[in-house]
């Protein structure tokens, strides 16, 4: 069962919510049944948008050949 993160764009509330299946998710603070579901940070940490690792391993990138990803551009 994941925890999901919601923003609220009716009030703007920002929460986290245990989802059940398929529950359906309401603001807690003014009670909007369609809460935006943000992009988990948790879920996002050192994963490039590739999907590779964002740590330095010593070795290139896997986008280049460079042996730093202090070079390597967005």
């Amino acid at each position: 069962m994941p925890i999901y993160e919601y923003r609220c764009p009716r009030c703007g509330e920002e929460f986290e919510k245990l989802v059940y299946g398929g529950a359906e998710v309401v603001c807690p603070k003014c009670g909007c049944a369609k809460p935006d579901k943000k992009m988990s940070a948790f879920g996002m940490a050192g994963q490039s948008e590739k999907g590779g690792s964002l740590a330095s391993s010593g070795s290139s990138c896997s986008g280049c050949s460079s042996s730093s990803c202090a070079s390597c551009k967005p």
